[in-house]
C-alpha cells in the first residue's frame, strides 16, 4: 500500500502527463476498436455474402427431355445435394411470380442454409422461408412482402382462395414462396419451369451421373477478395494509428520514467527489492492499459454505431455485400484492446525493466543518469545504418510485388525507416545552422532546438507519421473524387436514365422512347454476364453492350488504343475496362476468348478504357452482337433531350402505362448520389486521418509543455546573463514553431511518397486500376499551417521560460 502511494504521487504531482498518457491510450483505443468493429463486421457479412452469391447451376438431360422426381432421385442417390424449384408465371404480368420449392432440401443451396457460425439469433429472410414451410407443412402457405401479397388479392387469380399469407421481411419482390406441392396447383393452368439447382461447389468433390449436364443458372459474384482488399486498407491505417500511438506513449512514459528515477532510485537505497519495484511498474502499466483500453473499446463502439450506416452502403454499392452484422461490446474484442495497449505501454518502459540484464545485479538501473536515452554517437550511427538498409529493402519489396499484405508492409517498413531518419536530419540541418552562424545568441537558439530534437524524437516521429498520412489520404482521396467526377461526365453522357425495371425487347423500347416529346437520341445499354475462358481457369464477367454510333457517345478518353477503334470493334475487335486488362495482363493485340451463354466467341482486344469505382472486369461489345440469350442480360436507356431545361418527362410515368414500372431519372440526380456513395467510401478514412493528426499534435503539445519546463535552467541562465525576460519568451515561441515547421517540411516528401504507394500500388492490387498521381500544394500549406499553430501553441502554454528557482541546484 506504501508503495502504490508513492507511486500515485508522481502523478498528483504531474496530473496532466497522467491525463495526456491515458488521452493517447484512449483515442487509439478509439480508432483502432472502432475500426476492427467495423471490418470485422463487414469480413462476416462478405463471407455470408459470398455464399449466397455463389455460381448457381441447373441440371438439365443430355436427351432434352424435362425434368422429374425420378430424375431427382437419381441425382439425390449419386450424393448430388440438389434442390427442386418450380417457377409458376402468370398471364397477367402485375401478379407475383410463385417459387415453389423443397425444404427439406433447400439447405442444399445457401441462400436457403443458415451459415452464420456465431448462432446468430437473427435468420436471414430465405432461411426464414424454409423454417415457416416446414412448420406449416399441413395448410397451402405463401410467404412473401405484403406488398406482393396485396397484388395478388387484387387480381383474384384462380385456385387463390384457400391459400394463407404471411408477410416476411427482405424477402425478394415480386415473388412468393410456397412448398413445392402447393405451387404445383398452380402450374397446369399457368406457364411453369421446374429446374433442378445445385451449387457449383458440389461439382468440385462429385461428379454428375451419365446423362445429365449442367448450365449456369446464376454466375453469382465474387466479393470476398475485393472487400478482402478494401478492409485490409482500413486496418492497415488503424495499425498506422497504433503505431503513432505507440510513439507518443513510449515518449510520454519514457519522460515520465525520468522525472521518477530519482525516487526510484531513493526507494531501491531504502531497501525495497528492484524486483518488488519492476512489478509495480508492470501493474501500473496494465491499470493505465486497463481504463485506457476500457474508455476506447467503448468509444470505439460507438465509433462504428455513427459509421455503420454509411459504411454498409459503402460494401452494399461496391462490393455487394448485404446485412452488415451490428458490431457488440465482447469480453474478447475488450481484452484484445487490453493487451495491445498493455504490449505498447510496456514497449514504452521495456528499457527500464531490462536494465538490470545489461548493466549487472550490483548496479541500479533506476538510477538517474544525465545521458539516459539519448546514446551516444556510435549508437546514432548504428541507428541512421539500420534506417538505411530498412528502407532500401522495404523499396526494393515495394517495387518488386502486387501482393497487397507485402505492399503494406513495405511501406510500413519505408515509413519506420524514414521516421527514424527525419530526427536526425532536422539536427543535421540545426547543426549546419549552428556551425555557420556568427551571433552567440543565434548559435544558443540552434544548439536548444537541437536538444528539443533530441528530446522529443519520438512525438515528433509520430507528427511526422500523422503529416505524411494526411497528405498521402488526401492526395489519394481528392485525385479520386476529381477523376471520378471526370469520368462520371464521361459517362453519364445524356439528359436521362431509365431502367424499365424488367427484361425488356430493346428494339421495341428503343422505337417507342424515339417517339417520346422532347426526345433527341436513345441510347440502349445492355448489361450481362461471360465467362472468360483461359488455359488456367473460367471466371465471370461483365458484359457491356452499346451503340457506338450512338451521338450519345462522344469523345471517350482511351488508356490505350488502336488507330479507327469503333470501325475494328465492328469488324471483330473487343474492348476491355483496365482491370480486366490488369489482372490477365491484356494489351492491345491480344486475344480474348470468351463465352456468352452458350456461344463462344474469340476477339482481338483493340481497346483498354478506364473504368472506375468499380472492381468488376468487363468487356465491351457493339449491341448489334450481343444476342438474346446473353446471361443475366438486362437493358437500360440514356435519353437526349432537346431543351433539358423542359421538365416535361417528369409526367412520363403517369402518362404511359408501359413506363409505370420504370425508373426515370435525371442524369444529374444520378451523378450526385454516385458522387455521395464514394464520399461515404472515404468518411472512415478521412476521421482516421483527422483524428491521427489530432493525436499526434496533442501529443506534441504536451511533451512540448514538459519538455520546456525542463529546459527551462538554460533561459534562466540568460536571462541571469542579461537578456531580457521578453525576449527570452519570444525565443521560445520560436525555436517551437521552427522545429514544428521544420518537420512539416521534411514530412512533405514521406507524404507524396505515401500519395504514390497508394494510388500507384495499393489500388492495382487491391481493385485492378490506378488513379493519375496528382498534388495538391494548398493542403500543404495547410498542413503546414496546423503544424506552426502546435508550435506556437506549446511555445504560449509553456508561459514564462524564467524560473530563477531552478538555479538552487546548480
Amino acid at each position: 500500500m506504501g508503495l502504490g502511494t508513492v507511486f500515485l504521487s508522481h502523478y498528483r504531482r504531474h496530473p496532466a502527463q497522467l491525463l495526456g498518457l491515458l488521452l493517447i491510450l484512449v483515442c487509439a483505443a478509439t480508432l483502432w476498436s472502432g475500426v476492427r468493429a467495423l471490418t470485422d463486421s463487414a469480413a462476416s457479412a462478405a463471407k455470408k455474402s459470398s455464399e449466397l452469391l455463389e455460381p448457381l447451376l441447373r441440371v438439365e438431360r443430355d436427351d432434352g427431355r424435362e425434368l422429374t422426381v425420378e430424375d431427382f432421385a437419381a441425382l439425390r442417390r449419386a450424393g448430388l445435394c440438389v434442390a427442386p424449384q418450380l417457377r409458376v408465371q402468370f398471364a397477367d404480368r402485375a401478379a407475383p411470380d410463385v417459387i415453389g420449392i423443397d425444404p427439406f432440401t433447400a439447405g442444399c443451396l445457401r441462400q436457403f442454409s443458415d451459415t452464420d457460425e456465431g448462432g446468430d439469433s437473427e435468420s436471414s429472410a430465405d432461411v426464414a422461408v424454409v423454417e415457416k414451410l416446414i412448420t406449416s407443412w399441413d395448410k397451402p402457405l405463401l410467404l412473401g412482402a405484403a406488398e406482393d401479397f396485396g397484388k395478388w388479392k387484387a387480381l383474384a387469380l384462380p385456385g387463390s382462395g384457400g391459400v394463407e399469407f404471411e408477410a416476411l421481411e427482405g424477402v425478394p419482390r415480386n415473388q412468393l414462396f410456397a412448398d413445392i406441392s402447393v405451387a404445383q396447383e398452380f402450374a397446369s393452368a399457368n406457364r411453369n419451369t421446374l429446374a433442378i439447382l445445385l451449387p457449383a461447389s458440389e461439382l468440385g468433390v462429385k461428379q454428375l451421373p451419365s446423362g445429365y449436364r449442367t448450365e449456369v443458372e446464376d454466375y453469382g459474384v465474387e466479393p470476398a477478395p475485393l472487400v478482402d482488399a478494401f478492409l485490409l486498407s482500413l486496418n492497415a491505417l488503424g495499425v498506422l494509428t497504433l503505431l503513432v500511438a505507440a510513439l507518443l506513449v513510449r515518449s510520454v512514459y519514457r519522460f515520465a520514467l525520468e522525472q521518477r528515477r530519482r525516487s526510484l532510485d531513493i526507494l531501491v537505497r531504502c531497501g525495497i527489492p528492484q524486483n518488488k519495484l519492476r512489478i509495480a511498474l508492470i501493474v501500473e502499466v496494465l491499470l493505465v492499459a486497463l481504463v485506457g483500453g476500457t474508455i476506447g473499446v467503448w468509444l470505439g463502439e460507438r465509433l462504428a454505431s455513427g459509421l455503420a450506416d454509411g459504411f454498409s452502403g459503402t460494401l452494399s454499392g461496391l462490393f455487394s455485400v448485404q446485412a452488415l452484422a451490428q458490431s457488440r461490446l465482447t469480453l474478447m474484442s475488450w481484452l484484445g484492446m487490453v493487451l495491445i495497449l498493455a504490449f505498447v505501454v510496456g514497449w514504452a518502459c521495456f528499457d527500464l525493466l531490462s536494465a538490470s540484464g545489461r548493466q549487472g545485479t550490483h548496479k541500479n538501473p533506476f538510477r538517474a543518469t544525465s545521458e539516459q536515452g539519448e546514446g551516444g554517437g556510435r549508437e546514432r550511427n548504428w541507428r541512421v545504418l539500420i534506417a538505411l538498409l530498412l528502407v532500401v529493402v522495404s523499396l526494393v519489396t515495394l517495387l518488386s510485388t502486387f501482393t497487397l499484405w507485402l505492399i503494406f508492409a513495405a511501406t510500413l517498413g519505408c515509413l519506420i525507416g524514414c521516421g527514424m531518419l527525419l530526427p536526425e536530419m532536422l539536427n543535421g540541418l540545426l547543426a549546419f545552422a549552428e556551425r555557420v552562424t556568427q551571433r552567440p545568441l543565434l548559435e544558443w537558439s540552434f544548439s536548444e532546438m537541437r536538444a528539443l530534437c533530441r528530446l522529443l524524437s519520438l512525438p515528433l516521429t509520430a507528427l511526422a507519421f500523422a503529416i505524411a498520412t494526411a497528405i498521402g489520404v488526401q492526395a489519394m482521396v481528392s485525385g479520386f473524387e476529381s477523376t471520378f467526377d471526370r469520368w462520371l461526365d464521361q459517362r453519364l453522357q445524356g439528359d436521362l436514365y431509365l431502367d424499365p425495371g424488367q427484361q425488356v425487347d430493346t428494339n421495341e423500347w428503343q422505337q417507342r422512347l424515339q417517339k417520346l416529346p422532347g426526345v433527341s437520341a436513345v441510347l440502349p445499354m445492355v448489361r450481362g454476364r461471360a465467362v472468360l475462358e483461359s488455359s488456367h481457369s473460367q471466371k465471370q464477367i461483365d458484359v457491356f453492350a452499346i451503340d457506338p454510333k450512338s451521338p450519345l457517345l462522344q469523345d471517350w478518353p482511351f488508356l490505350s488504343a488502336e488507330p479507327n477503334l469503333w470501325q475494328r470493334v465492328h469488324s471483330g475487335g473487343v474492348l476491355i475496362n483496365e482491370q480486366l486488362a490488369r489482372r490477365e495482363s491484356l494489351g492491345l493485340g491480344d486475344q480474348l476468348q470468351f463465352k456468352l451463354g452458350d456461344t463462344s466467341d474469340t476477339r482481338t482486344v483493340v481497346g483498354i478504357y478506364a473504368d472506375y469505382g468499380r472492381p468488376q472486369g468487363e468487356l465491351m461489345l457493339p449491341l448489334a452482337q450481343v444476342h438474346d440469350a446473353l446471361p443475366e442480360r438486362y437493358t437500360r436507356f440514356v435519353l437526349g433531350l432537346t431543351d433539358p431545361a423542359d421538365e416535361v418527362w417528369r409526367d412520363w410515368l403517369d402518362a404511359y402505362p408501359w413506363l409505370q414500372e420504370s425508373d426515370l431519372r435525371d442524369q444529374q440526380e444520378l451523378k450526385r448520389a454516385a458522387n455521395a456513395a464514394f464520399s461515404r467510401t472515404f468518411q472512415l478514412t478521412r476521421l482516421l486521418n483527422g483524428l491521427t493528426l489530432v493525436l499526434a499534435g496533442t501529443a506534441l503539445a504536451l511533451m512540448g509543455l514538459v519538455i520546456f519546463r525542463l529546459r527551462q535552467s538554460s533561459y534562466t541562465l540568460l536571462y541571469v546573463s542579461g537578456v531580457p525576460r521578453a525576449s527570452l519568451r519570444r525565443r521560445l515561441i520560436a525555436h517551437s514553431i521552427l522545429v514544428t515547421g521544420l518537420l512539416a517540411i521534411l514530412a512533405v516528401p514521406l507524404g507524396l511518397f505515401l500519395s504514390w504507394v497508394l494510388v500507384a500500388r495499393v489500388n492495382p492490387a487491391a481493385f485492378g486500376w490506378a488513379l493519375p498521381l496528382h498534388f495538391y500544394p494548398m493542403f500543404w500549406l495547410q498542413v503546414w499551417g496546423v503544424c506552426l499553430l502546435i508550435g506556437a501553441a506549446v511555445g504560449l502554454l509553456a508561459g514564462n521560460p524564467v524560473r530563477l528557482e531552478t538555479l538552487k541546484n546548480e
